[in-house]
């Protein structure tokens, strides 16, 4: 009797501890690669100067999709992408 409550104890711990581990899971992610593809490249004029440039002159607007793929680094094996849209714009140089 008392060896099969036991048995059940440790059953009971080793299902608790992977259901926290699994649970602790969601909160460590690590990045694994990133890329970067252009989507599409603008020309903007502007009436007003940068820093470095006091008189109207035109902007090059680049618009990229970004992919990140995360792993779980606790070994559960599960694994996740985030895309999203990120646009940069560059004063030219004097």
């Amino acid at each position: 009797m008392k060896k099969s409550i036991a048995l059940v104890l440790v059953a009971i711990m080793i299902l608790s501890i992977a259901a926290v581990a699994f649970a602790a899971c969601n909160h460590s992610w690590y990045t694994v690669s990133v890329s970067k593809r252009l989507i599409s490249k603008t020309t903007v004029a502007y009436q007003h100067g940068c820093i470095h440039l006091s008189n109207p002159h035109t902007h090059t607007r680049y618009k990229y999709e970004v992919t990140q793929r995360f792993v779980c680094s606790k070994g559960c094996g599960k694994t996740y992408v985030d895309t999203y849209t990120v646009t940069e714009e560059k004063c030219p140089k004097h």
